[in-house]
């Protein structure tokens, strides 16, 4: 078996896919960053009033990059900690349950 296809595996059994996600979101939403896109978004839409409303893939176009350099350097370190972790338990059990 593959070292992804034992990530993949290890992911699925024990839902960590969903739990990192959770984490993300969570970290995101507490330390603000969700409402700064919310703001980025409406920015960039009034400022599109003298041209045509930006449809959604533009906006997502021109938001993006700013939402992504605006997430925490702690969030990412906390994410990297676990996502390391995860990979440190498929290389001791090869997969398991539990973290």
């Amino acid at each position: 078996m593959s070292q992804e296809s034992k990530i993949s595996l290890h992911l699925d059994v024990n839902n960590g896919m969903d739990r990192v996600t959770e984490l993300v979101q969570t970290r995101l939403i507490e330390c603000g960053w969700r409402d700064q896109v919310r703001l980025a978004c409406r920015k960039a839409i009034t400022e599109s009033k003298d041209k045509q409303v930006p449809t959604v893939d533009e906006l997502i176009a021109t938001v993006t990059p700013k939402a992504r350099s605006m997430v925490p350097d702690s969030v990412k370190r906390e994410l990297l900690h676990e996502l390391e972790m995860i990979l440190v338990n498929v290389d001791r059990t090869g997969y398991a349950k539990h973290f």
